[in-house]
């Protein structure tokens, strides 16, 4: 019978529970609907700044930058390395050209790969995206996808001590005071040849003077049995 009062009387305290949960629950949600949102009627002042500056901007001419802007006229007072500079800068698409390697080493294949690989490290350390290809053992040809960077790759070039001469289009560059890759390429072969010249051309004072020699020698013992056979046929 205990039991059975216990379990009632629990559930009794069950359900008021309940019911007093809902009841506050109720109330809340009562006062929720009854408040009312305050607008005030004085928005002079209030600025909507959700939009972006992308947004205000959009439709007007946006202002030219240094490497867009046009060329100014003065031409005349511009030096011709300084205008080539400025058409190598305004450039924007890929651009390759060669090098010619200094004279005066002979390289081989081997060789020339070595030092195009050892350039594109270099490059690439300073911010060009720029290939080096051998060609043969004097030239090393190059692909850069931004054209804009060929004025840093061409002081990049004239800074590596196997580079002598840049051709970029119909443009070379070289260092200041050194002639020109064909007129050293062509000292460079006569001498080459002069030298094959020397260290293959025999001996031919020597030969002449022993040749002299014994012409000389000969000559008189030819003399001597000419005259020997004419006496001789006399007497028979």
């Amino acid at each position: 019978m205990l039991n059975q009062l216990r379990r009632f009387s629990y559930t009794i305290c069950f359900l008021l529970l309940l019911i007093t949960t809902g009841t506050l629950r109720f109330h809340r949600f009562a006062e929720g609907l009854q408040r009312r949102i305050h607008v005030s009627d004085d928005l002079n002042g209030d600025v909507d700044n959700e939009e972006g500056e992308e947004l205000k901007q959009w439709g007007e001419k946006k202002p030219q930058n240094s490497e867009s802007a046009p060329p100014s006229n003065d031409v005349e007072k511009r030096s011709p390395s300084d205008i080539q500079s400025e058409m190598m800068r305004r450039v924007l698409g890929p651009v390759f050209g060669f090098v010619k390697l200094r004279l005066g080493t002979r390289r081989t294949p081997e060789m020339v790969t070595h030092v195009a690989k050892r350039w594109v490290n270099l490059a690439r350390s300073e911010g060009m995206d720029t290939k080096f290809i051998g060609v043969d053992w004097t030239t090393i040809m190059f692909t850069m996808e931004k054209g804009r960077d060929t004025t840093e790759l061409k002081k990049f070039l004239l800074e590596q001590e196997e580079a002598y001469e840049i051709n970029i289009g119909d443009q070379l560059f070289r260092r200041p005071g050194d002639p020109p890759f064909d007129e050293v390429f062509e000292i460079e072969e006569e001498k080459s040849r002069h030298s094959e010249f020397s260290f293959n051309d025999p001996p031919t004072t020597s030969i002449t003077r022993q040749v002299t020699g014994h012409e000389r020698t000969s000559l008189p013992l030819t003399l001597f049995l000419l005259s020997f056979l004419v006496t001789l046929l006399s007497f028979m």
